[in-house]
């Protein structure tokens, strides 16, 4: 029968296993060559007793002829090894040597377990989890980026489970174990017991940290879990180790505050929140989490994306730099972050040395991918990250192996809900991956590749943009920066403009529109090709049209698209330049011409059999006839439109900028109104407003606010409906940069302060001005 590979036995401070010829001191590896080791070997078998030359001579050296000096080197070599405990050999002249210290079998008692002395926060559930988890299963791997809490949570369950382990509850510690053939030992030093003595043991054996040395480890857990039916095992890695029976739950962040919240209530019922908050109370014990921090912690909880050993690093800043300090540092998170406890593992001292740690164990092939994917501001696909970050692979399939990988080692979050996976980086991680990139000098090549692919992407979309790139966002953002900075590549970002109208539309982005828009054409770069100055320009009066209202760009927008969608006889474009003219002579208040181009558009539909343009057409015929004073006529064109949407028929929102069934059920309220039909007046209102918050559209829910719900509400006396509806307008309007909505909400608060003053002359002003006027008071002054 073979001797087990962990066979070993201890003298001293010293335990020695033969089989994986590892001596370890206190724990850590003494370096001892092979005869020598074989000679110390001899001693500690043979327990206390003298072993002469000869029998050291003739087994270690196999019975060859050797010299006595050949065995005093080897013994001066043990000496040397084992340092201050050097007499711990003893010469017995004329017989041969001894160890003064009888070896003991597994003498040092099992380490106690971990007693953490502060508490676990924000990990209700997912303690719950791993409990139930461990208790069912024998096997279970717990894993998640660096700092994300996988230890604390590992000793919390194993406190929590020791009832259910007669046999008790054991941590092995890997994070100091560098050398995989210390992985026995170091679980064998952790339980001290033998594998007979394991079988039949119920107990429960922790393994933490085991990123670094997951096939060892793996192999070790197979091995133990083969041999003793009643043990359980719970691993911690940044990565699953893929051995057989295992079962991986992926530790996710703290949850943290949304970008609006601004009390402590809201700010405290997040994870993160409630944990850095702890924290810095340890360290300053009068403070108290107000609403006027509220927001400055939650922006550093996010930035933070909830990650505890951050948050742990930046409250430990917060008695020197202030909350409001801590948070501008994050600028540059890693200087700052670097204040852990002395007594933590090395790299968990800073925030970059937990980055480190994860990097490190990256191959060449990993890493390159790893620094390349940094350029993507938010989530990405497989295939965005094969055209940007590794366009040497010649398969798909190779990218997606690297990117598995990525998200097994916990550097890149997986994202499954969507109709197509996506990967994203934690910040933190993202931030440490640009660092990366920039040392590597691979910056622009990437950053133009990232612009390229998100030029195609814009070519190829159609009406889908909100479905299908709304994720996007922040990436075409960057694109756009990128091509309009110094090093960038000014073409492609008019090329991602051009065709990206959609994406602002949808997203009632105008305001950001506008002002890419008019660097494009008010600027002195390249020269632009008149199709694509065709469909700038009506972008550009689409977004100053909701962004500024009727000033004099917005006409010259319109006018420019018109004349070169004719040059070009582009039907569409003419179509949305009679929309973009009619709306703005509106705004001016030159309603007979705002009839002119609503009629115009009409026509042009009608010859080109287009219905939904033609029903466009008319309701906003019906729209200038109502501020020209007939009533009668518009409420049969707006009827005529609503006929055709009420059979569920399909309306573009980024084909005219809002949702046109939205808008017309608003102009119908106001026409009931003006008829004496106020009940269903305010019922057209609300469905209106219900209409644009179904599709979550900005510039639709402004319109239905601001012409619909707040005016017939006014006119009602409704000053609480009005209030609440015009703070919700003023809201959603700045947010989105729509400016011409914002001022309407602005008016209409005016409207409810004159009121509740007792200006009531002043209220009647501003209501006669709103309902007489295409534009809210001021805007055109």
């Amino acid at each position: 029968m073979s001797q087990r590979d962990d066979r070993s036995a201890s003298f001293g401070r010293y335990q020695i296993f033969p089989e994986l010829r590892v001596l370890l001191r206190d724990g850590e590896k003494v370096d001892l060559g092979q005869r020598a080791f074989d000679v110390l070997w001899m001693l500690v078998e043979a327990n206390g007793a003298v072993v002469s030359k000869d029998a050291l001579m003739a087994t270690v050296w196999g019975g060859a002829i050797v010299e006595e000096n050949n065995l005093q080197a080897q013994m001066s070599a043990i000496r040397k090894a084992l340092g201050t405990d050097r007499d711990m050999i003893s010469t017995e002249f004329g017989k041969g040597y001894a160890l003064s210290l009888v070896r003991q079998e597994h003498a040092v008692a099992p380490p106690d377990f971990p007693h953490p002395v502060t508490s676990l926060v924000g990990r209700a559930g997912e303690l719950d989890e791993i409990q139930r988890l461990v208790t069912e299963r024998r096997f279970v791997t717990l894993t998640g980026p660096g700092g994300i809490g996988k230890t604390r949570l590992a000793i919390e369950a194993g406190h929590q489970l020791r009832g259910r382990f007669a046999d008790g509850v054991y941590m092995a510690e890997m994070a100091k174990i560098a050398e995989s053939d210390l992985v026995p030992a170091a679980i064998e030093n952790c339980m001290q017991l033998s594998r007979a003595q394991l079988r039949n043991k119920r107990l429960l054996l922790i393994i933490d940290n085991c990123e670094h040395l997951a096939g060892p480890i793996a192999g070790q857990v197979e091995a133990l879990l083969n041999n003793a039916p009643a043990m359980h095992i719970l691993v911690t890695a940044q990565e699953p180790l893929d051995a057989a029976g295992e079962h991986v739950y992926r530790l996710a962040p703290l949850s943290v505050p949304p970008a609006d919240t601004q009390s402590a209530e809201a700010a405290l019922v997040h994870a993160a929140v409630r944990l850095f908050v702890e924290r810095v109370s340890a360290s300053i014990h009068q403070f108290v989490l107000d609403d006027a921090l509220a927001r400055d912690v939650s922006a550093i909880c996010r930035q933070l994306d909830g990650m505890p050993l951050a948050l742990e690093l930046a409250a430990a800043r917060v008695p020197v730099l202030g909350i409001a300090g801590v948070l501008a540092g994050l600028n540059d998170r890693f200087k700052l972050l670097t204040a852990g406890r002395r007594t933590a593992l090395p790299r968990q001292r800073t925030l970059r040395a937990t980055v480190d740690w994860s990097h490190n164990l990256l191959d060449d092939e990993e890493r390159r991918l790893f620094r390349s994917l940094s350029v993507f501001a938010s989530g990405f696909t497989a295939d965005a990250a094969r055209h940007v970050g590794a366009p040497e692979h010649a398969e798909a399939w190779d990218t997606i192996d690297v990117l598995s990988s990525l998200a097994a080692k916990s550097l890149l979050q997986p994202e499954l809900g969507g109709p197509v996976p996506r990967y994203r980086f934690l910040e933190t991680i993202r931030v440490y991956a640009l660092e990366k990139l920039a040392d590597s000098g691979e910056v622009e090549a990437t950053a133009q590749r990232h612009a390229a692919f998100f030029a195609q992407l814009a070519r190829q979309a159609s009406d889908d943009w909100r479905l299908s790139y709304q994720a996007d966002i922040d990436d075409i953002r960057a694109a756009l920066d990128w091509a309009f900075s110094s090093d960038g590549d000014e073409q492609t970002g008019i090329d991602i403009l051009t065709h990206s109208a959609p994406f602002w539309n949808q997203l009632s982005l105008h305001g950001e529109c506008q002002r890419w828009l008019t660097l494009v054409l008010n600027g002195e770069g390249p020269a632009i090709a008149p199709g694509q100055e065709m469909a700038l320009q009506a972008s550009y009066g689409t977004s100053l049209a909701w962004a500024r209202g009727p000033v004099d760009e917005t006409v010259k927008a319109w006018t420019r698209a018109l004349d070169l969608a004719h040059q070009l006889s582009d039907l569409e474009t003419q179509l949305q330049a009679h929309y973009g003219l009619w709306l703005y002579k509106l705004r001016c208040e030159r309603y007979a011409e705002s009839l002119a181009h609503a009629n115009q558009l009409a026509d042009l539909a009608a010859g080109a059999a287009d219905q939904e343009a033609f029903v466009v057409g008319q309701r906003l015929a019906g729209v200038s006839q109502l501020f020209m004073g007939q009533q009668d006529e518009s409420l049969r064109q707006i009827e005529a439109s609503l006929r055709w949407y009420e059979q569920g028929r399909s309306t573009q929102v980024s084909r005219f900028g809002m949702d046109q069934y939205a808008a017309a059920l608003t102009y119908f309220a106001r026409v009931l109104w003006f008829q004496g039909r106020e009940a269903e007046a305010l019922d057209a209102a609300a469905a209106a407003a219900e209409r644009a918050r179904a599709i979550d559209h900005a510039c639709s829910l402004c319109c239905a606010l601001a012409e619909g719900w707040c005016l017939v509400h006014a006119l009602n006396g409704d000053e609480e409906a009005v209030e609440q509806a015009a703070a919700t307008l003023v809201r959603t309007a700045a947010k989105h940069g729509l400016g011409l909505w914002e001022s309407y909400g602005d008016t209409f608060e005016r409207w409810v302060e004159a009121r509740r003053s007792g200006d009531h002359k002043g209220a009647a002003a501003i209501l006669q001005r709103l309902i007489h006027s295409g534009a809210p008071p001021g805007l055109n002054s």
